[in-house]
């Protein structure tokens, strides 16, 4: 995938959606691995960040996004 997660994500920052939710979240955590690509890796970040399981959800739905997008 040419484009991080991070990046992608952030064309939501301003939307009023559960999505736009994360991306401000994760813009505000300065560990957040912002050059990955890799869901198991941000999957395992998030869990170990204690991420409740519907941020778990919406990440999960936006990470299948994510690689719909790539494929284009």
């Amino acid at each position: 995938m040419s484009k991080s997660f991070y990046s992608w994500l952030s064309q939501f920052k301003n939307d009023s959606t559960s999505v736009g939710d994360l991306v401000r979240d994760v813009r505000f955590d300065k560990e957040f691995p912002r050059h990955s690509d890799s869901r198991k890796y941000l999957r395992d970040y998030l869990e170990s960040m204690g991420a409740c399981d519907s941020t778990m959800s919406i990440f999960e739905e936006a990470f299948s996004h994510y690689e719909q997008d790539a494929k284009k």
